[in-house]
């Protein structure tokens, strides 16, 4: 396995990735929003790759606020089906935490639905513990 930075190339992938992960997105949309990310110098974008084929994504910023010690935000984490439990989130993971303590940041912070109970086993058994209960609000601007 090698995780190494997103790119350009990799957006098939990504998008298939994404639909794993429950949001459909046209390769061409997400090729768009790579770009865009990848221009953000607080955002990080890596990919795991095995035998040549990329097989999970993390995506994280810095998450800064006015009530609390600045941290990671991991905003996407996604492993193909067929490749968990073979350590790739848990390596992708890794990622995310070494930034973290290399930039002085504080934690590493994750939302993940309700509904995503094996994913909520994952995060527990690698350490981060379960801080409270929310519900998201959206309002889409059409």
């Amino acid at each position: 396995m090698v995780i190494r930075s997103v790119e350009p190339s990799d957006a098939v992938d990504v998008a298939a990735l994404s639909g794993e992960l429950g949001y459909a997105s046209s390769v061409e949309d997400v090729e768009t929003r790579m770009d865009h990310l990848l221009r953000k110098p607080s955002h990080r974008f890596m990919v795991a790759e095995v035998d040549g084929h990329v097989v999970g994504f993390i995506t994280f910023e810095n998450y800064e606020i006015v009530y609390h010690d600045p941290g990671v935000n991991v905003t996407g984490l996604v492993v193909k089906e067929e490749f968990r439990g073979r350590g790739i989130g848990k390596a992708l993971l890794a990622e995310a935490e070494a930034y973290a303590r290399k930039s002085g940041l504080a934690y590493v912070r994750l939302n993940s639905g309700s509904q995503r109970v094996e994913a909520h086993r994952f995060y527990r058994n690698n350490g981060y513990g379960h801080e409270k209960d929310q519900k998201r609000f959206l309002k889409e601007l059409g």
